[in-house]
């Protein structure tokens, strides 16, 4: 056999062996498919790693294996292939339809900011598509809501901190009144507990009739006290609430 006849076999070798790999990957793409279709999404994303693994840097079966994970709710790992299909394409309306995907997996996890940017990127690839400029406003406007959720949660925290520092500030200033009465009171006690001293005054009545005089004065004053105690106390006000 001549060199030019052992290159042609080997040429036809590669060759089949390169149209065998293509017709092995096709079919579990497709397989993989049908598994999708069926919702059975940890099947079809056993076939497309099995395609992944004949043709690594292939854009279907990785942007596929993304969709299989999305409805899985793998998000990262979603996310992750969306990734590595935009890498292995040219295609911007491929690209654009991996950002697509990987902005709606920001809104999945509650980042609408991220997936603004997203759908921002996906839009420069392909600017027409509605689908893609309607989820971008969408995100937009979820941002924007957020933020402004946090911006309010936090005012509402500074305003309780002023509220407490308010509320901290008045017990003291009460508590410093409280003790100046206090003390007031304190003082008027000590005066209260001091015997009234009769005034000295020159006077011409007899020490006995004095003696008279005040023993009266003492006897009355016992007996309005006894009156004020057994005086009915209304003090306490009556309640509004009706007795049904």
């Amino acid at each position: 056999m001549n060199f030019k006849s052992t290159l042609t076999l080997i040429c036809m070798m590669i060759s089949s062996q390169f149209l065998f790999a293509q017709k092995s990957y096709n079919a579990l793409v497709y397989e993989g498919n049908k598994k999708f279709d069926a919702k059975e999404y940890d099947a079809s994303s056993s076939k497309y790693l099995e395609a992944i693994a004949e043709k690594n840097s292939n854009y279907t079966a990785r942007y596929n294996l993304g969709n299989a994970l999305y409805k899985s709710k793998k998000y990262e790992e979603a996310s992750a292939e969306y990734e590595k299909a935009a890498k292995y394409t040219k295609s911007k309306y491929e690209k654009a339809a991996a950002l697509y995907n990987m902005g709606n997996v920001s809104i999945q996890s509650n980042n609408p900011e991220k997936a603004a940017d997203y759908y921002k990127q996906a839009l420069k690839q392909d600017p027409y598509n509605e689908a893609i400029r309607k989820n971008y406003e969408i995100a937009m406007l979820k941002d924007k809501e957020k933020k402004d959720q946090q911006k309010q949660k936090q005012n509402k925290g500074k305003g309780g901190d002023q509220d407490q520092k308010n509320k901290d500030d008045s017990d003291k200033g009460n508590q410093k009144k409280n003790q100046q009465d206090g003390k007031g009171d304190d003082q008027k006690g000590k005066d209260q507990g001091k015997p009234n001293q009769p005034k000295k005054e020159e006077n011409n009545i007899p020490k006995e009739a004095e003696r008279q005089i005040l023993k009266d004065i003492e006897n009355r004053e016992k007996e309005t006290a006894r009156r004020i105690l057994n005086k009915k106390s209304n003090s306490m006000p009556q309640s509004n609430e009706k007795d049904w």
